[in-house]
């Protein structure tokens, strides 16, 4: 923060651009290709106050007659949001290896909001042969999959298991995460990662909107990502959890 007030100035006070600051998104983007496998832009990237906001927005983007599914038990959240944004979703019970094939097959969705990795409060962890069948889904039903990212920095591993905006060919993944855990619970930033065929209909739809995020508090996380600060961060915790496993 410090570093950012020094160098900055007054530039901390301009309004940043409604998907975000520059800086920001394209530090995120260079981190996703580091650790998570994702190859995008940061024209891709839209900066928000915390995953509930984005939830909102996606809502507002994908439309609300379409029927979304989600994990249940998922997240309280992500269904607050969605009965207050008037969505009809249905809850899909939760396997050992994510929503069992049977029920992904039978419900009216179009829409899949999934947390493959750790979904909370479950603790499951979607199968790579689900995640797949999760993108084979949407591309049937000619709809999308919500990938909430929850967690997935902390994982154990020395490697995290792969997105499913990653493993996804034909772009039907919009992909959320935030700093809130990886960072501080007051940090009220996350943010999404949408498929370049949605780009057009974001901006058509919801480009008037003004960035939700301080320009500052977006600079100092730009910062933080670009100094190698917050992966030595999460590495620490990865390690710390690889030595409590082991013991």
């Amino acid at each position: 923060m410090r570093r950012v007030l020094a160098e900055y100035g007054a530039e901390i006070l301009v309004k940043s651009e409604s998907n975000g600051c520059a800086e920001l998104r394209r530090a995120i983007c260079a981190y996703l290709a580091r650790n998570r496998g994702l190859a995008v832009s940061p024209e891709q990237v839209v900066i928000g106050a915390g995953a509930e906001y984005l939830y909102g927005l996606v809502v507002q983007l994908l439309g609300r007659e379409r029927i979304f599914a989600v994990e249940d038990p998922c997240y309280e959240k992500i269904r607050a949001v969605y009965t207050a944004n008037g969505i009809c979703f249905e809850p899909l019970p939760l396997g050992p290896e994510g929503i069992p094939s049977d029920t992904l097959a039978e419900t009216a969705a179009t829409v899949l909001h999934v947390t493959p990795y750790n979904s909370y409060p479950s603790g499951v962890t979607a199968t790579a042969s689900k995640r797949r069948e999760y993108i084979a889904f949407a591309e049937a039903r000619d709809g999308y999959v919500i990938e909430d990212d929850f967690d997935s920095e902390f994982t154990p591993s020395a490697k995290p298991q792969d997105t499913l905006f990653s493993l996804d060919t034909a772009g039907r993944t919009v992909y959320i995460n935030t700093f809130t855990k990886t960072v501080a619970p007051a940090i009220r930033v996350g943010y999404m990662v949408l498929p370049p065929a949605l780009l057009a209909e974001f901006q058509h739809r919801l480009g008037g909107y003004s960035c939700t995020v301080p320009t500052f508090e977006q600079y100092v996380l730009a910062e933080l990502l670009d100094s190698g600060d917050f992966e030595r961060h999460i590495n620490r915790q990865r390690r710390k959890k690889r030595r409590t496993a082991e013991k």
